[in-house]
């Protein structure tokens, strides 16, 4: 028994070509999931199995050491077969995840979403996939184009733990010369942002990954900023993007329509908001909120829906705002 799951262990990392893997890289990874096994016996194993004809697996020809694969038009070995909940839950991730799979996983995985297409032809699960979507609650903009290689490099910085020589291109401003230490990837509407650190300093950054001109790994460790957790980065509102002010929520108050009213009587903006009258067509919304640019956008996207009553600095700003519009628009 020992031997059969053996077996199916190496036969499970033989990846298909055109990639491959050294008898060497086979022995160590069977050793990393508790094998105690030598390099003579997976050569002869490998010699057994690929003689058998049973399993399509070839090696290199004129190479040292050889190189594993199997042959590009096999099927991947897939032992017990998929099941069709299996099948439904891997067309999902290919539809709504795959974007957040680092290359190697996702290049390893697509077998998987081949097997899970074949398996739920015959399924009614089939029909599942034709009646779930996602869509962005915002203007949907076509996604930034981000070359392969700089999406490949970046994603393996990360789960090496190893930083990386950038040439970035901020907005506005020269081409920089950058030493990246990655923290984590966020995927906010159709755009992939790196939270990083620059150099050597330690104060947190959001990098676009589309506007990376070139990467190259380099051999230091990443390090992480004392108390740095991605989830808490998000949750204080980084994303965003806080206001460079001493007032970090404000006490908003806003004159609002009906139509309004209803879609924050279903999603609050806070926990202390309240609404009262204000006359027979408008109401008077009351809530604590960050004070952030995400906020000034969100009430700007309603037009005259929406009036700022407080912060009295607020409603100033959007006073200000509407007479340089009426010299572009009067």
């Amino acid at each position: 028994m020992d031997l059969l799951l053996r077996y199916f262990d190496m036969l499970s990392l033989i990846p298909k070509a055109p990639d491959s893997i050294s008898t060497l890289e086979l022995l160590e990874k069977l050793e990393n999931t508790g094998y105690k096994i030598d390099l003579r016996t997976i050569q002869r194993d490998l010699v057994k199995l690929s003689s058998s004809h049973l399993f399509p697996i070839s090696s290199s020809e004129g190479t040292r050491p050889l190189r594993w694969f199997w042959k590009n038009n096999s099927d991947r070995l897939q032992f017990p077969m998929m099941s069709t909940d299996e099948a439904l839950t891997f067309k999902l991730v290919e539809m709504f995840l795959a974007s957040l799979l680092p290359p190697a996983v996702k290049s390893h995985i697509t077998d998987y979403f081949q097997i899970a297409d074949k398996t739920l032809k015959t399924s009614p699960l089939a029909s599942w996939i034709d009646k779930v979507r996602i869509i962005p609650s915002n203007l949907a903009l076509l996604p930034a184009e981000i070359p392969y290689p700089t999406i490949t490099i970046i994603y393996d910085a990360l789960l090496k733990n190893q930083r990386f020589n950038a040439i970035y291109q901020p907005i506005d401003k020269p081409l920089k010369n950058y030493d990246v230490n990655p923290l984590g990837l966020v995927f906010r509407h159709n755009l992939i942002y790196l939270v990083a650190t620059i150099n050597d300093y330690v104060d947190i950054k959001q990098l676009a990954l589309h506007r990376f001109q070139s990467v190259e790994l380099n051999e230091r460790a990443v390090f992480t900023p004392n108390g740095f957790n991605l989830d808490d980065y998000i949750t204080q509102g980084e994303f965003d993007y806080p206001i460079d002010d001493e007032t970090d929520h404000i006490a908003l108050k806003l004159k609002i329509n009906g139509f309004i009213k209803q879609l924050l009587s279903e999603t609050p903006l806070s926990n202390d908001q309240y609404i009262t009258e204000f006359d027979e067509e408008f109401f008077v919304l009351a809530a604590t909120v960050k004070n952030t640019q995400q906020l000034r956008w969100w009430i700007r996207s309603f037009g005259d829906a929406i009036e700022v009553f407080e912060p009295i600095a607020l409603r100033e700003e959007f006073i200000l705002q509407i007479k340089n519009l009426s010299k572009i628009y009067l």
